[in-house]
This record gives C-alpha cells, sequence and structure tokens, in this order.
C-alpha cells in the first residue's frame, strides 16, 4: 500500500507499507506507530489500517479531526 500526503507541499511524504509482512499499521503523531506523522492536527494514535484476507480496514481511533480515505486507482491484492 503507498500513502501520499494529500497537501501540496515541498514536504510531502509517500509512505510504503507491505501488510503482508505486517497485518495491523497504526498511523499517528507519536513515534511508537508504523507512520509516524509531525503534525498538530494528527492525534497521537490517528488511525489503523488491517489487511484481513483480501479486504483493507481503515479505523479511526477517535481523532479529533476524524480520519480522511482518499482512494486512487483500482485496489487489488494479490494472494499468492
Amino acid at each position: 500500500m503507498i500513502l501520499e500526503s494529500d497537501i501540496e507541499c515541498p514536504s510531502k511524504a509517500i509512505h510504503v507499507i507491505n501488510l503482508r509482512i505486517k497485518p495491523i499499521c497504526t498511523v499517528g503523531r507519536r513515534c511508537n506507530n508504523e507512520i509516524s506523522i509531525s503534525d498538530i492536527s494528527v492525534s497521537r494514535k490517528q488511525a489503523e489500517f488491517q489487511l484481513v484476507g483480501k479486504d483493507l480496514f481503515v479505523q479511526d481511533h477517535d481523532s479529533k479531526f476524524g480520519t480522511f480515505k482518499k482512494l486512487h486507482g483500482l485496489v487489488h491484492i494479490d494472494k499468492k
């Protein structure tokens, strides 16, 4: 899975996550998250991605501003 910042700025970030290695990935402002985002608008533990079979789930962790999901292209997971 590839995550990209939705804002246009010089410090735009791209994160590449292999959910086959670790099927649960947390996102937040703290450094103990798999994806750490240093922005005051991001909660300490913002959200979680979880791969269950071929399904990808995104769960907000009661963050103050919620979690925005924007999908591009075909979402396909090839199981071998």
